[in-house]
């Protein structure tokens, strides 16, 4: 009797104690990555999303609520340093074990921003390089893969389920390239025109025409010289739409549709008004493909 007491009293000790382990912390900056990493630790843990507004991640300052996630997090995935400016002073104070750059991880394919030689120098500093590596679906399959394995690395009891559901999302990511290339092959060729470049890596992913480029990235200054470049760049080229950025005005895009037979459509690459989780990225991009169609028909 005492020893089926001192078995069951084993048992209920170490049941208490694998259930009292505690979680793996793990906190990412944007949307779309978060989204791949709630996939990766689905049935383990959920990862916790710092950038959970509009806020732009290159301008963006950290309130009480995110500085308190970042020092008790296990683990910090960002973009790179140039992307998540707002981020740089206490990313330096962050031991790099707790911390995967995306933006370094060498099999990715990374591509400087477009028409830089147009740019004046004093426009266009650290931002050589074109960081919305999530557009291209291939890019997120390596990124997957990296985080997995960073995952195993500082919780490896949960190795197999990580294992699996890496499996689950790479299957569900080759789903949806098919699917929006299917989607945008009648309509790859068609000539369209983009405010900012922002699609870069979902335009070379599926194969679309290059754009005509108004402004080469986010914040960029847009002379009268260039806005008259541009439209008569439109015109010649017969160009039928005009894809746009959440950050631009009205005004903006009417300065440079006016006069043309042009349709103008906005694009949100981080999916701010969609709901977080494990197929916000799914979502995203299906947005995108539909936006661009829609546009482009």
């Amino acid at each position: 009797m005492i020893r089926c007491l001192l078995v069951g009293l084993i048992f209920f000790i170490s049941i208490n104690t694998v259930s009292a382990q505690p979680a793996t912390n793990v906190v990412v900056s944007i949307r779309p990555i978060h989204s791949i990493v709630s996939a990766l630790m689905e049935g383990v843990s959920e990862p916790r999303l710092l950038l959970d507004s509009n806020e732009s991640a290159h301008t963006f300052h950290l309130k009480p609520s995110q500085l308190k996630l970042l020092s008790n997090a296990d683990l910090l995935i960002t973009i790179g340093d140039s992307f998540e400016s707002g981020l740089s002073k206490v990313i330096r104070n962050i031991d790099q074990n707790y911390r995967l750059n995306l933006s370094e991880i060498k099999e990715l394919q990374i591509y400087d921003f477009r028409d830089h030689n147009e740019i004046e120098h004093d426009e266009h500093d650290e931002h050589d390089k074109d960081l919305h590596l999530w557009l291209d679906v291939g890019n997120v399959q390596i990124i997957a893969e990296k985080i997995k394995q960073k995952l195993i690395e500082i919780n490896p009891s949960n190795k197999e389920k990580y294992n699996t559901n890496y499996l689950e999302l790479k299957s569900k990511l080759n789903q949806l390239e098919e699917k929006i290339q299917f989607q945008l092959e009648p309509i790859k060729s068609t000539p369209f025109a983009i405010y900012a470049d922002i699609l870069q890596y979902f335009e070379k992913n599926f194969d679309l025409n290059k754009p005509v480029i108004i402004a080469p990235y986010h914040g960029a200054r847009l002379s009268i010289n260039r806005v008259i470049k541009a439209k008569n760049k439109m015109k010649n080229q017969k160009t039928r739409c005009l894809i746009y950025g959440s950050e631009n005005t009205s005004k903006q895009i009417n300065v440079l549709t006016e006069g043309l037979d042009i349709k103008a459509h906005s694009v949100d690459i981080l999916g701010v008004k969609l709901e977080p989780g494990s197929e916000q990225y799914f979502d995203l991009m299906k947005e995108i493909s539909n936006q661009l169609a829609s546009c482009l028909e």
